[in-house]
């Protein structure tokens, strides 16, 4: 399910948010029904733009509970900032914590609260060794140190370049990733016949689609 709205006047999100809302409902309600309490298959809401299109304020305290229920909520944010603004930093920090995968994708300013900090912290420090060679009368000599480092500081983070990304997946040390635009996936041609028949302007969309090579967003939630 992907729930789609503009910002600014006109904007359909109220619209949106009670309709993404009745669907997952009904979802809960089969999932109930259903054997050990989960969907027979997934559901998985992509709500992307959520802090603008699905503003729903009660997600954070659900978010757990619908991955329990075989319902995947995948939350995509510019920043975290974003997020505070809809949730609060309490509910924010709920959303964030009740994420089994957590995708950040660059995009973010080091000035944008603590996130990038918090995130350096947590993708950790390696080891480096470094030497150095000194000659002298008595011959030559080598010597070696061990120090860690941090792995990614929060000024490489900022500037994360696109088609890469963070994953931090429970259970599982963090990973960086290169993505794949969909037209360098096995469903290209599936989704260019879909924006032909689908789309205004097709010829403008996918133009525009190519030039963003590896375009991700910022943070991406599933429950």
């Amino acid at each position: 399910m992907y729930s789609l709205s503009r910002e600014g006047n006109g904007s359909a999100g109220p619209l949106v948010t009670a309709l993404t809302v009745a669907i997952i409902d009904a979802a809960e309600q089969l999932a109930t029904s259903s054997p050990k309490g989960r969907l027979p298959k997934p559901l998985i809401a992509a709500l992307d733009e959520v802090a603008n299109v699905v503003r729903w304020t009660k997600l954070p305290g659900l978010y757990s509970h619908y991955g329990s229920r075989g319902i995947l909520i995948m939350a995509i944010l510019q920043s975290w900032s974003q997020g505070e603004d809809v949730w609060g930093a309490k509910g924010m920090s709920k959303l964030w914590s009740a994420s089994n995968v957590r995708v950040y994708g660059g995009g973010v300013a080091v000035d944008d609260g603590n996130f990038l900090k918090d995130m350096s912290t947590a993708i950790g420090e390696h080891w480096e060794i470094t030497g150095s060679v000194s000659n002298s009368g008595n011959g030559r000599s080598v010597s070696k140190h061990r120090s860690k480092e941090r792995t990614l500081t929060e000024a490489e983070l900022e500037a994360l370049p696109r088609g890469r990304a963070v994953v931090r997946s429970s259970g599982n040390s963090p990973t960086l990733v290169k993505t794949v635009p969909w037209w360098e996936g096995p469903n290209k041609d599936a989704v260019v016949a879909s924006i032909k028949v689908h789309d205004p302007e097709p010829e403008k969309t996918l133009a525009k689609a190519v030039t963003k090579v590896g375009a991700v967003d910022a943070v991406e939630l599933v429950a």
